[in-house]
């Protein structure tokens, strides 16, 4: 069967149609795990330096832990305990794993959980390693 002009011509308009919309979803596939890259990095820095300030403004406030809503003070005042630094060690070893719209890390025990939150990624929860 041979086509005509028009015929081609939409054939393959809608070939480059669908080769744009591929690459537009790998770009942001892309870009989401680079900015996830991102965040991880200045996270477990944060944590290495035990930075409270930086570690606050990439977590979730109020943060739910020890069943309590904790304030940015609250937080920083537990966060040795939250985010020990002992965490450096294994954070430093770990590669988050993706679950539809977060990560979590797994550290011992404890699964660190990181979700997107009105656009940025933050520290959210805390759960068992079972």
């Amino acid at each position: 069967m041979r086509l005509n002009y028009t015929e081609n011509t939409m054939l393959r308009n809608s070939g480059v149609a669908v080769l744009v919309i591929a690459m537009l979803g790998f770009t942001q596939c892309a870009s989401a795990t680079d900015e996830f890259s991102s965040f991880w990095e200045g996270f477990k820095t944060a944590v290495k330096k035990r930075d409270k300030e930086a570690l606050a403004r990439m977590t979730q406030l109020p943060f739910y832990y020890d069943s309590k809503n904790l304030q940015k003070a609250q937080f920083i005042a537990k966060l040795d305990e939250i985010l020990p630094g002992k965490l450096s060690n294994c954070f430093s070893k770990e590669k988050p794993v993706k679950d539809k719209d977060s990560y979590s890390a797994f550290c011992g025990e404890q699964i660190y959980v990181f979700s997107k939150v009105n656009g940025k990624y933050l520290f959210t929860d805390i759960g068992v390693n079972d």
